[in-house]
């Protein structure tokens, strides 16, 4: 929280855990703030006692139970107990990720560990975080992996590299993406001319413009013959596009829902927001209304509610069963959080709980919703008003 020219933070409630005495402060990591004062930074925990000293020139976020500092245009690294176990000799490091920080000396990469020895040399162009065990590496415009002890998993031979998702990795070369896995191996060949990483075990690839699926083993189990995707499995099902036209298939290749619709959204909790001649309202898994397509318009639900516009162009909210619960009367609505929606009457904005009584007034020009401290930011014109929010029932 920034008040004139000091900083403090505030819990959710409202109530200050750190004072408003820092020139900077940043947001919290395992416990610990970065603070500055007087052009020197250091951390402080959330009773405001310091528990690294307020000396250095920069801060960086606690990661990994380390933070980076620098001190005279070096960097090095202090752990939670206030201790400088890296010594600041680098000319840049990365965070700790897996016990390994990278770091950079005379124009060269290389890794240390907790205690500041340096486990692999400074010999890389470039070097990027541990994840699964192994660390990408870059040298001589090429890339690959090594793991903890510096041994070359995956040989740099590759034009990029990502990150490791489900145990592999996307890699490129000559143009065309593959993936590995964590001992180097290529189990999918690199043909395809964009990838996006494993999720629910299995990957979007495109080939010619066209989209499908792969799993771990690269076998196409959902055909690459799509214009598009959601890009995800959401619900066991994906959402593809063909000649315009919405459907969704499952994780073994099967179009169970036709490719029919003007739109469709992933699926949550059984149910996706359609389209299907200009009118709206969602369908299930089975392709039955779950909420009639009869809507203009219609918005995601949450809390058990959805905002739906009526074809009198006015805005109600409707339940998962289809069930008309708040009727339709306002200019426009947004989703319920924590009990109650900001909803436009007569052209002003208020906000109605479930039961569709009043919270706030129709008074205000605009709405931002909840903030941290717990209260609820609207807006009379060009001011700010923070409003306490009553219990809802």
């Amino acid at each position: 929280m920034v008040c004139g020219k000091k900083c403090g933070l505030i819990d959710r409630s409202g109530n200050f855990v750190v004072p408003l005495k820092y020139d900077a402060i940043k947001e919290p990591t395992d416990g610990l703030a970065a603070v500055r004062i007087d052009g020197k930074w250091g951390y402080v925990d959330m009773r405001d006692s310091v528990v690294v000293a307020i000396k250095y020139d920069a801060a960086d976020y606690f990661r990994d139970g380390m933070s980076a500092v620098k001190q005279d245009s070096k960097w090095g690294f202090v752990n939670k107990d206030g201790l400088m176990t890296v010594l600041p000799i680098y000319d840049s490091v990365e965070p700790f990720c897996e016990g390994r920080a990278a770091v950079k000396s005379n124009g060269k990469w290389g890794f240390v560990d907790k205690s500041g020895r340096l486990v692999i040399p400074t010999m890389y162009d470039r070097a990027l975080d541990f994840n699964c065990g192994l660390a990408r590496v870059y040298c001589d415009d090429k890339w690959g992996c090594i793991d903890r002890a510096g041994r070359v998993i995956a040989q740099l031979e590759y034009d990029n590299i990502g990150f490791f998702f489900e145990g592999l990795a996307s890699v490129l070369r000559g143009g065309k993406w593959g993936f590995i896995d964590t001992t180097g191996c290529e189990v999918v060949t690199l043909k395809y001319d964009k990838m996006q990483n494993f999720d629910n075990s299995h990957a979007l690839v495109t080939i010619n413009g066209k989209m499908g699926f792969i799993d771990k083993s690269g076998t196409e189990v959902v055909p690459v013959i799509f214009d598009g995707s959601r890009g995800t499995f959401s619900d066991s099902l994906a959402v593809m596009v063909l000649h315009r036209k919405w459907g969704a298939v499952s994780m073994d290749g099967q179009l169970v829902i036709p490719l029919k619709y003007d739109y469709l959204g992933n699926f949550y909790d059984g149910a996706a927001r359609a389209c299907l001649k200009g009118k709206w309202g969602y369908i299930g898994k089975n392709n039955k209304s779950v909420v009639s397509l009869i809507y203009d318009d219609i918005k995601s639900f949450d809390e058990g509610l959805a905002a739906a516009k009526s074809n009198n162009g006015k805005w109600g909210f409707v339940d998962r069963n289809g069930n008309v619960v708040i009727s339709f009367k306002y200019d426009n609505a947004y989703f319920f959080t924590r009990g109650i929606a900001a909803v436009k009457y007569n052209g002003k904005w208020g906000c109605i709980n479930r039961h569709d009584d009043v919270v706030f007034p129709f008074i205000y020009d605009s709405v931002e919703g909840f903030q941290e401290g717990g209260q609820y930011l609207v807006y009379l014109g060009n001011k700010a008003v923070y409003l306490d929010v009553p219990p809802q029932g």
